[in-house]
């Protein structure tokens, strides 16, 4: 049996049928948005401290 994977944004378990990584952690895909602006982030984002920003939001 597999363990449950938790979403590193909500905590909630991740039932989808596939895992999105980023940070080596695991996040649903409406749960990786900017810390600052809430954006979802579809195409690239940032990271400082374990927290992730827009491209707007990180070069601040």
């Amino acid at each position: 049996m597999l363990a449950m994977v938790h979403c590193a944004g909500c905590e909630r378990p991740i039932l989808d049928r596939f895992l999105l990584n980023v940070l080596d952690r695991a996040w649903h895909v409406k749960c990786v948005q900017c810390c600052e602006c809430k954006c979802n982030l579809t195409e690239k984002c940032f990271s400082r401290e374990g927290r992730l920003y827009c491209k707007n939001d990180f070069f601040r």
